[in-house]
């Protein structure tokens, strides 16, 4: 009887394809939402739609630490006095 002998795949090349494979499956799912929402909403809902959404997300991007860094701002001025 013949012993089968298993490949060994390296960890960093499974991690790389499965990172390389959702990146794909994220892209498909995205064109397949926009032309799902084009077709419900309409072309100046969905403008309107993408509008905000692009708004949310660069406010909350620009958002990115100001509340921290504020808290501490407060807190030093508190222990000064």
């Amino acid at each position: 009887m013949r012993k089968l002998r298993l490949v060994r795949i390296p960890r960093h090349l499974i991690i790389a394809a499965s990172s390389w494979l959702s990146k794909i499956i994220i892209a498909g799912v995205q064109l397949v939402s926009v032309k799902f929402l084009l077709e419900i909403l309409g072309e100046e809902s969905y403008a309107v739609f993408t509008l905000l959404t692009g708004l949310l997300v660069w406010f909350s991007i620009a958002d990115i630490g100001i509340g921290s860094s504020l808290q501490n701002y407060i807190s030093e001025l508190k222990a000064d006095r």
